[in-house]
């Protein structure tokens, strides 16, 4: 490792270690002592953290901690902020360095829009790994993609730590006003879900359902996806349910100034995984015993319907389960062959906003999962996902199985309301 004295801008210097045998390094700014902190990123699947977010932390003489928010208002311009910036950066790789940190990443936050204000030499970034001795693909340059104003100057600073072999991060995604297309055009390797997003999601299915979706999403866009601020079981849980690839957060660990994952994280992960596994078989049996007596009922609507071929009569019994919603005939190709019937009970809730697509005729389902499973495997009565109908928005799961009448498969199908606890 370099012993060399750290290369800072103009307007910050070494302070001089405490001790000796003080290992990490420290920068005096304005009557301020900087110093670096590190919060290990974890890989669910590998149960380790795989690297390590560089943080900045601020004391003043008498040992009291200033906000990072307070430190980084100190600069008067930009060109100030871009040489504190750097300082920051300089400090964390130096410090990263000194450290056995084994093949993991440092992710750094770059201050986006200060690079394309400025313009400055984007040789900085090279020269600095070269003294420090680390190699340019365990770099993670985190960019907050809302900040910047100037896209086409910050996609060829991109393109330059790109060609170094740096990984390219996008920060605090989901946060104020995010856009996908910037996901798109940027292409980044990583993609960090702000902190708020797992939180809301810990208390509103909806949002967990829409934190499940964007990671969806972001994987396919290519992109590998850390879930940020994770401070509870509970939302570990989540993290992995959405199938995020890494987490940080302080319920796995603090930032500290030295490197190194806390006792038993392994055991903690596996602990986890074993939970979401559990939470999927009850959220199986949570849905089929929700279904289980309107199967039965759906079974005697079938029997009925093959036997006497009229298809809302044989629908009566079924429809007045509390639970059921609606009844209706598809044919081989997935055409509907016959209006909805709708239970008695619900009819009073239909919205008049979504009369477009409460009627039925002529609409073809078979790119839907209850109809092409149903064909799958005919003769047994399919229960789906919770999904969203599109002919009321709301929530439901359906029942579905083929049927023979008048020589022609048919699959029979009813809508049950799904109610989220």
């Amino acid at each position: 490792m370099p012993t060399a004295a750290l290369p800072l801008p103009a307007r910050a210097s070494l302070a001089q270690p405490a001790a000796a045998a003080e290992p990490m390094r420290r920068i005096r700014y304005q009557g301020l002592s900087l110093g670096s902190h590190f919060q290990p990123i974890f890989s669910v699947a590998h149960g380790r953290a795989v690297g390590y977010e560089g943080l900045i932390r601020a004391w003043h003489d008498d040992g009291r901690l200033e906000s990072p928010a307070t430190l980084l208002a100190m600069p008067s311009d930009g060109k100030a902020c871009l040489e504190l910036d750097r300082s920051c950066r300089t400090l964390h790789v130096h410090n990263f360095a000194r450290q056995d940190s084994g093949q993991a990443w440092l992710f750094l936050n770059l201050n986006s829009q200060y690079l394309v204000s400025e313009r400055p030499d984007i040789g900085f970034t090279r020269n600095l790994l070269h003294s420090a001795g680390i190699a340019a693909q365990r770099l993670v340059i985190e960019i907050i993609e809302s900040e910047v104003r100037d896209q086409d100057q910050l996609r060829r600073f991109i393109h330059y730590f790109r060609e170094l072999g740096c990984l390219i991060a996008i920060d605090d995604f989901g946060a104020g006003h995010s856009n996908f297309d910037r996901i798109w055009d940027l292409q980044p390797d990583i993609v960090k879900i702000d902190r708020r997003m797992i939180q809301d999601a810990s208390g509103s299915r909806r949002v967990e359902r829409i934190l499940n979706g964007l990671v969806s999403l972001l994987h396919e866009a290519g992109s590998l996806v850390v879930v940020e601020g994770v401070e509870t079981e509970h939302e570990a849980l989540l993290a992995i349910a959405a199938n995020a690839d890494m987490v940080q957060g302080f319920y796995f660990a603090r930032p500290q100034p030295r490197i190194g994952e806390p006792p038993g994280v392994a055991e903690r992960f596996a602990s986890l995984l074993r939970g979401q596994q559990w939470q999927n078989v009850k959220r199986r049996a949570d849905l089929q015993h929700y279904s289980r007596e309107a199967e039965g009922l759906f079974r005697q609507a079938v029997a009925d319907f093959t036997l006497h071929r009229q298809f809302g009569q044989s629908c009566s019994r079924l429809l007045a389960d509390p639970r059921a919603v609606r009844c209706y005939l598809l044919d081989e190709a997935g055409y509907q062959v016959s209006p909805n019937v709708y239970a008695p009970h619900y009819q009073q809730q239909l919205n008049a906003r979504f009369a477009p697509l409460l009627c039925g005729d002529n609409a073809n389902w078979s790119h839907r999962h209850y109809h092409y499973q149903a064909l799958k495997q005919p003769g047994v009565v399919q229960v789906s996902q919770p999904y969203l109908s599109v002919a009321d928005s709301r929530l439901c799961i359906t029942l579905s199985q083929t049927v023979r009448a008048l020589g022609r498969l048919h699959v029979f199908c009813c809508d049950l309301d799904w109610q989220e606890q």
